[in-house]
């Protein structure tokens, strides 16, 4: 079976489309909307929403399109705090779905070194930048 290509956009957070350019020059992705996160749905239970509000403010890469993936790291989570606060033992299974659904979020510390937000001032997205440095960006 043939391995899964890396999405674009991780190979720009991960800096691999520069260590590589020739993998990644002819591949597209979807496009997203980029609009915010959002509020928790309805349903969720109070642990759960306060896990998301928590995922929202402290990953700010999260859109629109990663709702799926918080809710269930928010479900998860949720519940183990929900067992913790009961004072009883947490299922290895269930740590181990927190742990994933956190780490597919870019959450875990070792994930979030994986994840590399362009900077404010990056010269890159500013097509007057080459301008202001005398023709050098």
């Amino acid at each position: 079976m043939p391995t899964p290509k890396t999405p674009l956009s991780k190979a720009k957070l991960t800096g691999a489309d520069k260590r590589n350019p020739q993998r990644f020059r002819d591949r597209t992705e979807p496009r997203t909307s980029g609009e915010p996160l959002g509020n928790p749905p309805d349903y969720l239970g109070k642990e759960a929403k306060a896990v998301w509000r928590e995922l929202a403010a402290s990953l700010g890469w999260l859109i629109r399109e990663d709702r799926a993936a918080v809710e269930l790291a928010s479900v998860a989570l949720g519940q183990v705090r929900e067992f913790v606060k009961a004072g009883e033992p947490v299922p290895a299974s269930l740590m181990a779905a927190s742990n994933t659904a956190l780490g597919k979020l870019g959450a875990t510390p070792a994930d979030r070194a994986k994840v590399a937000m362009p900077a404010d001032d990056d010269d890159d997205s500013d097509p007057w930048a080459l301008f202001e440095h005398g023709g050098r960006a």
